[in-house]
């Protein structure tokens, strides 16, 4: 197997991987149900990412602070450029009434707006551990994550493993007049034949019949020269 089938069989491995683990977390999810919840307190962090590309490889820093203390991070870190990307996590209170709890969970913003304390939104809560929520609606993501990651997958696996079929050039070369060349072998060999039976009878017809006959066997033998030559190229 040479290395690029290698690679690819790897990648088609891991794709499929990705889509199991998927499709695995979509059922376990499936029976989770959807419930109110309303934000109570919300805490933002900047996440500061640097890359930094080299010949063969490349280098990723990051780090997660305090937002006010972005300008002094990049100040102390200087020698590198620095992405900055707001972070948001909130307090939810889940549920209403006695059966309510405390859980945490990652905010995003919503049409450029950003979360704020006293949001309402609804979750999927796991009926084993009422602290464990999920945003709703991601279900249909996770589908498409997995469809996409196993067609991805087996169309890998199936170029790695695939026969080549023979080129249009190892095709014309079988059937070119030098893959015939045990065919042509005998036809010589029948002529040199031929040319010593005429010459065997023709003994008594003269110096021209006799130069006839012996342009013949040279010609039949040197056909047969070719044709040998033909078999050993």
């Amino acid at each position: 197997m040479t290395v690029s089938k290698i690679k690819l069989t790897m990648i088609g491995g891991f794709c499929l991987l990705v889509a199991f683990f998927c499709a695995k977390d979509i059922i376990a999810k499936s029976g989770w149900p959807q419930v109110p919840a309303e934000i109570t307190a919300v805490t933002v962090e900047c996440l500061m990412e640097s890359t930094q590309h080299r010949i063969v490889y490349k280098t990723v820093s990051s780090a997660s602070i305090p937002c006010e203390l972005v300008e002094a991070f990049k100040s102390v870190h200087a020698d590198k450029e620095w992405t900055v990307k707001q972070k948001f996590t909130g307090i939810l209170r889940v549920g209403a009434g006695a059966d309510a709890v405390e859980a945490t969970m990652d905010l995003n913003k919503s049409g450029g707006r950003e979360p704020q304390v006293g949001d309402k939104l609804v979750v999927v809560q796991n009926p084993a551990k009422a602290t464990q929520i999920e945003r709703a609606g991601m279900t249909g993501t996770r589908v498409m994550l997995a469809a996409g990651a196993a067609a991805l997958g087996t169309l890998l696996l199936f170029l790695a493993f695939r026969r080549p079929r023979p080129s249009s050039a190892n095709a014309a070369a079988a059937g070119l007049p030098g893959g015939n060349a045990a065919e042509r072998a005998r036809q010589a060999d029948a002529m040199i034949a031929a040319a010593l039976a005429k010459q065997a009878t023709l003994p008594n017809q003269g110096p021209a019949g006799r130069q006839a006959a012996a342009g013949l066997a040279r010609e039949a033998r040197f056909s047969g020269q070719r044709s040998s030559f033909g078999r050993k190229g």
